[in-house]
């Protein structure tokens, strides 16, 4: 599946990033008297569908990287834009299951998206400059 030990390790980083800001929006819960379970199975829900979602970005990306280095641009371009489709779409689905859902609170199941983000903006940020990445 992943055979780049660079994109194994930015998985684990970002997954880490995630996990962290994950724990952090769970105290801001607690600290407004908000906390529940049900947000705190939104938190892992969404925590899971985030991480999920940028594994697949990962692996579709090394993929890709291998087909362009085979001499195959082309298809590894399509197969990106593919994936980047489906993902949404399938991200789109498990938001209306819980926006559907009575256990679980919609507003911690999305954040955990926005932590993905945050996430690559510090692993970039706090990146050492050099060879090393």
């Amino acid at each position: 599946m992943l055979h780049n030990d660079a994109a194994i390790r930015q998985f684990i980083k970002i997954s880490l990033g995630v996990a962290v800001l994950t724990a952090v929006e769970l105290a801001v819960y607690a600290l407004l008297g908000r906390f529940s379970v049900d947000v705190f199975l939104g938190a892992l829900f969404g925590m899971a569908a985030s991480c999920l979602n940028f594994l697949a970005l990962t692996v579709t990306v090394s993929r890709a990287a291998d087909r362009a280095e085979g001499g195959d641009p082309a298809r590894a371009k399509t197969a990106v834009q593919g994936s980047s489709v489906v993902r949404l779409l399938v991200l789109l689905a498990v938001y209306i299951v819980v926006l559907k859902s009575t256990s679980l609170d919609p507003l911690a199941a999305v954040l955990p998206l926005v932590f993905v983000q945050i996430s690559i903006y510090l692993a970039e940020f706090f990146r050492r400059e050099g060879g090393k990445k």
